[in-house]
């Protein structure tokens, strides 16, 4: 059954719903009974997927790549070279022929593991990109590692939330009816990293043209370097806690924040859409027609939906809004739409990064 999504437009709402939009956006961190109830569902899930079969394991995961519209074949376990599945993706856009390798972890992957599969990755003559699926997570050094590499990497939390919304839901039904008990006992489970589950930041506008979505990690009104700007040229922050995901189920955009990971200094997360002036010169937001952000903030919490201004021919990156961290750690969200005529680079220099001019090309060369 799908989610519900409260609606919340921005045409002069009142006070309530003002309060009622910030709310929708708020990432509690209290030790709630509700959050203990979640998080000892979410560890029992994890522990139904450890205790599968090897062999089991794989065929599911090649099972929810196939739920995905991909080719697939399991590798035999002697001649696999690193690799548990393969799969194809026919999209003549996204696609591209993946090698999948999977582990069954109880605690974080390490950055050797990942450096192994980019190994793996090139010396393979057909593959063009790799994912590493776990049920545990990994740390700030393998996110660091694949930022700007053909390799994606899904902890334990994102495991379970595709499979989910593929259908795989048989497979969780356990720990439904244990999660409350388990959660109050605590005593004979085996300890489990559980990671933290990222929020899906999603765009979504009407009309052919193409627009990026782009994502600054502050401190105030200072983005806290280059590497903390993400856009289709940096997929990720240093640590991981922002990331584009490209080729997200029908979403237009979409951006990955574990807003617990981000790092301490960071009080503010602002959200701009630009215009892809490098495939299209002469774009604008004027074709920016319809859009509406929406945050899914994880597993039993209702998506929340804000509907934005159309843009302006006179514009070619536009500000959507901030997310501000408040002194006892909340995050809440605020519409604060602002256009640039100057693009991607005005915004991002309005936050204190610097942009080096491109140098004029040289006669004859």
């Amino acid at each position: 059954m799908s989610r519900s999504r409260k609606l919340h437009r921005l045409s002069n709402p009142d006070t309530a719903e003002r309060r009622a939009q910030r709310m929708l956006f708020r990432h509690l961190r209290d030790d709630t009974n509700a959050n203990r109830g979640r998080m000892a569902r979410r560890v029992r899930e994890l522990q139904l997927l450890l205790a599968m079969d090897p062999i089991e394991f794989e065929q599911l995961i090649a099972r929810l790549m196939e739920s995905m519209g991909m080719r697939v074949e399991l590798t035999a376990r002697s001649k696999d070279g690193g690799v548990d599945v393969r799969g194809i993706d026919a999209d003549p856009f996204r696609g591209g022929n993946v090698i999948v390798q999977v582990k069954r972890y109880r605690d974080t992957v390490t950055p050797s593991a990942v450096r192994d599969l980019f190994g793996t990755l090139q010396h393979d003559g057909a593959a063009t990109k790799a994912v590493l699926v776990t049920t545990s997570k990994f740390g700030p050094s393998s996110h660091q590692f694949v930022s700007g590499k053909p390799i994606t990497l899904i902890n334990g939390s994102e495991l379970v939330g595709l499979l989910k919304h593929h259908g795989f839901h048989e497979i969780f039904a356990p720990a439904h009816a244990e999660a409350a008990e388990a959660a109050g006992a605590g005593a004979g489970q085996p300890a489990i990293e559980v990671a933290a589950e990222p929020a899906r930041l999603l765009l979504h506008w009407t009309g052919e043209e193409e627009y990026d979505i782009a994502a600054l990690v502050c401190q105030s009104n200072r983005a806290l370097s280059d590497d903390h700007l993400v856009f289709y040229n940096n997929a990720s922050t240093p640590d991981g806690s922002v990331r584009l995901v490209t080729g997200y189920e029908d979403a237009n955009a979409c951006l990955m924040v574990d807003f617990e990971a981000l790092p301490a200094e960071a009080d503010r997360l602002v959200i701009i859409a630009a215009a892809d002036t490098e495939n299209h010169p002469e774009a604008t937001m004027a074709g920016f027609a319809g859009p509406a952000l929406i945050l899914e903030a994880g597993a039993d919490q209702d998506a929340a939906i804000v509907h934005l201004a159309d843009g302006a021919e006179s514009n070619i990156a536009m500000r959507l809004g901030r997310f501000d961290r408040d002194d006892t750690g909340n995050w809440d969200f605020t519409p604060a739409l602002a256009g640039y005529p100057g693009g991607l680079r005005q915004a991002v220099v309005a936050y204190g990064l610097e942009v080096a001019d491109e140098e004029p090309a040289v006669a004859g060369a």
